[in-house]
């Protein structure tokens, strides 16, 4: 009887954001503790290439709005359109989820379980790619000259693109967790 208020008091906690106490995994259906090989999959399927490949739409949502906050930033333009950028910031929740969740229902598909990682770090790419904006927005954007300039520029850029590449992730990671859970709670193993 004790046992069974452990498991469903850690489940109802588990399913609503809250800590595990125990601090075993819940899976929601019965795991193999020995792992499976994972099969031969085309180059494409790798999850090298969709942890690179998985920030380039989410960065397309919004590499135009980048612009303006960079050049508010950096240029000392006042940037007044906030409700625009809170639009575009849930459609880059949105898309990064997305394509979070589709790239990991492919990667699972191939028969490769290694799902974590591949999904916090195929929306953390975003970051990357922002990064890369930022240094062609210093190239041919802005007319900052000197060793100080440029090391605040980079510095800054690179503190701003980790720190929206590690909340695309967050988000990316916490969606396909959420999916996959779902997913999985629906199997019947006999």
């Amino acid at each position: 009887s004790a046992s069974r208020k452990d498991e469903t008091s850690s489940g109802i906690n588990a399913e609503y954001g809250g800590r595990n106490i125990s601090g075993t995994p819940q899976p929601p259906c019965r795991i193999n503790p020995v792992p499976r090989q994972i099969p031969e999959k085309k180059w494409f399927m790798e999850p090298s290439f969709i942890m690179f490949t998985g920030g380039i739409l989410p960065f397309g949502s919004v590499f135009i709005e980048m612009y303006f906050i960079f050049t508010s930033f950096w240029a000392y333009k006042i940037y007044y359109v906030y409700g625009f950028m809170l639009l575009v910031y849930l459609i880059l929740l949105v898309v990064t989820v997305c394509i979070t969740i589709v790239s990991i229902y492919f990667l699972l598909n191939s028969e490769d379980y290694r799902w974590q990682w591949t999904s916090f770090l195929s929306a953390a790419s975003t970051g990357f790619y922002i990064y890369l904006y930022a240094i062609y927005y210093f190239i041919f954007k802005t007319k900052m000259y000197g060793l100080f300039q440029t090391v605040f520029y980079f510095a800054n850029m690179f503190v701003f693109s980790l720190g929206f590449g590690i909340m695309c992730g967050t988000f990316g990671y916490l969606a396909c967790r959420l999916f996959i859970y779902k997913i999985y709670a629906t199997v019947k193993i006999d």
